[in-house]
């Protein structure tokens, strides 16, 4: 007799899990994450070393592009520098800077923007200019 007892109740036990299958998942998914989780300092440690991290990342990119701008900005600077000269220089001649000039002359700023040396030299090889010197 009490192994029909014991059969019926098992029976019942298995209807009721495949209809609320999800309570005793989410009561086993409570219980596990307690026990991984039970040290709140260690959690709160992990997330602020990620966060400190993630901060310090942010921050190197963020510097990395403002170097960036600045070094675009110089090399623009020292290009329209460039072309008002050699556009004073021409129109002492009584010439005209043509746009394939100007595209060349970009060409060599954009190389040679941290040799001013080489800068000017090649500049006076390729438009005709006295090379002078650096001021």
């Amino acid at each position: 007799m009490t192994w029909l007892v014991a059969k019926k109740a098992l029976k019942k036990t298995w209807v009721w899990l495949k209809h609320n299958w999800y309570i005793p998942a989410v009561l086993v998914y409570t219980v596990v994450l307690w026990a991984l989780f039970r040290r709140k300092d260690k959690a709160h440690d992990v997330l602020k070393v990620r966060s400190e991290s993630y901060e310090a990342q942010i921050e190197t990119i963020n510097r990395s592009h403002a170097e960036e701008i600045e070094k675009r900005d110089e090399i623009i600077k020292q290009y329209n520098e460039t072309i008002e000269r050699l556009e004073e220089e021409y129109k002492r001649k009584n010439k005209e800077l043509s746009n394939k000039k100007k595209k060349a002359v970009k060409d060599i700023v954009e190389k040679h923007y941290n040799d001013p040396d080489a800068l000017a030299r090649l500049l006076s090889e390729k438009f005709g200019f006295e090379h002078l010197g650096t001021e």
